[in-house]
């Protein structure tokens, strides 16, 4: 079954001006990450933190590195079999090309909205489809990280971890825990949650394009999102692996279970708060909150931290860097598009 397509207005459609586009969200990030970085300075000092680098081992950090391919993979394939639900085939070069623009413009733009964004590089592709598609394929990144960030952060008390901003009864874990469950069968069934917020959004005048795109989703069967939810969730497990194996190299052993969930609640913690780029500052910052509740030194928490940032944000970030002048183009033809 194909996500059938919508229309988006031509105001809508129009590129906007290339200084509103660009220049606000970059250097508002660029400020908030150095404002963080030296706010992070506080917490831990620089030179123990390159001294915990200069003693990685070698091959620890390339078992890390070696698992880089197959999170990248299960990222893409994700991606495209979303994608090809459309109804007219979108070219290979387009999906290929889509992805990896998508890693660098979530990487420049606040909150990472440019990823969003992704779908609109698919040529052939009309608007309206394109969306909900960008929209499902984000989505299942989102269910995935904050259905299991609430879990992790119910299940991690009973297993050892202490941290005193986390210190709650059984009650409220059980309340975490329910919501993750709740928050991941929205990937299982996304079509109830998306007629619901389809039909809240398309009574509200600037909701009516949202609506058109998310109405579209309510049609995915049961095979396709486990399928969806499956992917995701295994690239997630890979890069928490990344970063216990990361952990390892640079001396540090911890439990696996409770070492899996705490590096997953600094998922889920930089992620739900977007403000520099690539959550730089941010993610060193909540890694070394996370970790200290297992003991890890916040030197080797943020060493570790850097490493997996760089292996899983910034050089995808580069490599779409090649594909960046399709930015300027993607509204040529644009009223066209699925003709």
């Amino acid at each position: 079954m194909t996500i059938h397509s919508h229309t988006i207005s031509n105001t809508a459609a129009q590129p906007l001006d290339k200084k509103a586009r660009w220049s606000v969200p970059r250097w508002l990030k660029i400020t908030s990450t150095l404002g963080v970085l030296l706010l992070l300075s506080w917490q831990v000092r620089w030179h123990d933190v390159v001294d915990v680098l200069s003693t990685a081992n070698v091959l620890g950090v390339l078992a890390a590195v070696a698992l880089w391919l197959p999170n990248q993979w299960l990222q893409y394939a994700r991606w495209k079999f979303i994608v090809q639900r459309a109804a007219i085939q979108p070219l290979i070069s387009d999906i290929r090309e889509s992805y990896w623009l998508g890693h660098t413009l979530g990487f420049i733009t606040p909150g990472r909205i440019g990823s969003y964004g992704r779908g609109l590089f698919l040529s052939n592709v009309p608007l309206g489809e394109a969306t909900a598609l960008t929209v499902l394929e984000r989505s299942y990144s989102a269910i995935t990280v904050n259905g299991f960030g609430l879990i992790a952060l119910a299940i991690l008390p009973s297993l050892g971890w202490h941290a005193t901003w986390a210190d709650w009864g059984r009650e409220v874990s059980a309340v975490l825990f329910i919501i993750g469950l709740i928050v991941l069968l929205a990937g299982v069934f996304p079509g109830q949650i998306a007629r619901a917020i389809s039909k809240f959004a398309g009574q509200r005048s600037w909701g009516k394009v949202i609506a058109n795109s998310l109405g579209a989703l309510s049609h995915i069967p049961l095979g396709a999102s486990l399928l969806y939810l499956g992917l995701a969730s295994a690239s997630l497990i890979v890069s928490l692996v990344q970063f216990l194996l990361i952990l390892n190299a640079l001396g540090i052993v911890i439990p696996v279970v409770a070492g899996l969930l705490a590096i997953h609640l600094n998922f889920f913690l930089k992620g739900n708060i977007p403000l520099t780029l690539g959550s730089l500052g941010v993610g060193e910052w909540t890694a070394l909150l996370c970790l200290r509740g297992l003991g890890v030194p916040d030197s080797m928490s943020v060493a570790a931290s850097l490493m997996l940032f760089s292996l899983n944000v910034a050089i995808p970030a580069l490599i779409g860097v090649r594909f960046v002048k399709r930015v300027f183009t993607v509204h040529h033809g644009w009223n066209n598009r699925g003709k």
